[in-house]
């Protein structure tokens, strides 16, 4: 690897004003973590979206080992690219939610002309050996544009979110267009063998005849292990008396299964009742995507939930649900990370969950229920694996882990953490970078 060229829609961080100054605010992501280590061991530039209005003082940085180059949008071009192209079409498309997809004239042009902006920096940077390595959804036209201007660099995909099956995907108008663009890049990777095995069916499907050599790799994120580990001494809330914390932290967003948890918790506490006061959920659910409908309309439907469940439950010295919605610093959510008994992860359906593999490396002694249909379900089997559509059964799980003996949960934590702490962010990109190598060497 000579030289690196990430390309990311989000920025490692932003830029807000205090005190008179601008200062760096992180944009926490598992992500996002994972290719700063990357560029501070390769070197190279991370071209990203500059969406602060102080981002556009900082166009370009060096912020030690490599350069940041960001790019910017109109008010329109944001509105058509982000919210309503990348959130309204693309993002449901992806977690089969067919009755959110909205497409409308102007969506896909202003997401064009975004992926233009992106290619137009990458281009200023390249020499003849940098490796591209781009990111996500938002930027899926980006290895068509560079082709058709000649550039012949090597370019590594890597998706982030579920491939769905090539049925669910031709919905979407300009389906062939994105498809066909992913499969000029030298090397597409996915979390799962699934989202591999679909996007290659999603080729077949429509007739894409590959030209040169496309590489598929299977390969999970994993964490930084360095920085979630065990912590020592008492953390965590402290309670009047001894209660289980079950804990959760997510983006508020419809694939996440918020509403069927708290229905989960409303099932259990109505069949067993001498479980009340015997626990506390405490539910942390990230602002995200705010002013986007469905986003709005999701939250008011979980804080009606909650209120309903704890108005049903609660006693003067108890409540069932604590329901957080905020941003909580990292110390913090070490802090719940250890002092949690249970993790609560079930999303409807999810590229992978790193969440879940945050509890298994922090916890000394947690038990995760874990969504069959988050892309971490493969790795985690430790887990115990539930259907959160199922109600029920997400119910059982709740009402097993609060009931299972230490023996059982030091087995199925041992055998999740051997897992993580095996792949971690690290093993992902070595094992990306060296395949990109070796492909391209090839080709």
């Amino acid at each position: 690897m000579d030289r690196l060229l990430i390309v990311t829609s989000r920025a490692p961080f932003s830029y807000r004003s205090h005190g008179g100054n601008d200062i760096r605010v992180p944009n926490v992501g598992g992500v996002a973590t994972a290719l700063n280590g990357v560029l501070k061991k390769y070197g190279g530039t991370w071209v990203c979206w500059g969406d602060s209005k102080n981002d556009r003082e900082h166009r370009e940085e060096d912020i030690g080992g490599y350069t940041i180059r960001r790019i910017y949008l109109t008010a329109t071009e944001k509105s058509g690219f982000y919210n309503n192209y990348s959130n309204r079409a693309l993002w449901p498309l992806f977690h089969y939610f067919r009755n959110n997809i909205q497409i409308d004239d102007t969506g896909f042009k202003y997401y064009y002309i975004a992926n233009e902006k992106f290619a137009e920096a990458i281009m200023e940077k390249l020499d003849s050996k940098t490796t591209i390595w781009i990111h996500d959804y938002q930027l899926m036209m980006i290895p068509s544009i560079l082709r058709n201007r000649g550039i012949n660099n090597n370019i590594i995909f890597s998706w982030h979110i579920p491939w769905v099956s090539p049925e669910f995907f031709s919905i979407i108008p300009e389906g062939k267009f994105l498809a066909r663009s992913v499969s000029k890049a030298n090397m597409v990777t996915f979390h799962t063998r699934l989202y591999e095995k679909n996007f290659r069916s999603t080729l077949e499907y429509n007739n894409i005849k590959l030209v040169g050599h496309l590489k598929t790799l299977s390969v999970p994120l994993g964490i930084d292990t360095k920085i979630y580990t065990p912590l020592t001494g008492k953390h965590g809330l402290h309670h009047t008396k001894k209660v289980s914390i079950i804990f959760s932290i997510d983006r508020m967003d419809y694939t996440k299964g918020l509403i069927q948890r708290v229905k989960a918790i409303d099932k259990v506490l109505s069949y067993r009742t001498d479980l009340s006061g015997k626990f506390v959920y405490l539910m942390n659910v990230t602002p995200s995507r705010a002013g986007i409908p469905e986003y709005d309309e999701i939250k008011n439907r979980l804080e009606m939930e909650i209120g309903r469940v704890n108005g049903l439950y609660s006693t003067a010295n108890w409540i069932p649900i604590v329901y957080m919605y905020r941003k909580i610093p990292f110390k913090s959510l070490l802090n719940h990370y250890s002092s949690s008994d249970i993790a609560l992860i079930t999303p409807l359906i999810d590229g992978l969950n790193l969440v879940s593999k945050e509890f298994v490396a922090t916890t000394r002694k947690g038990i995760l229920i874990l969504s069959k249909f988050a892309g971490a379900a493969d790795g985690l089997k430790g887990a115990l694996m539930v259907n959160p559509n199922n109600i029920n059964e997400v119910a059982s799980s709740i009402v097993r882990a609060l009931e299972m003996g230490s023996e059982e949960r030091r087995l199925r934590l041992e055998k999740m953490k051997k897992y993580v702490l095996s792949r971690n962010s690290n093993w992902w990109y070595r094992r990306i970078i060296n395949a990109a190598d070796s492909n391209y060497d090839n080709a």
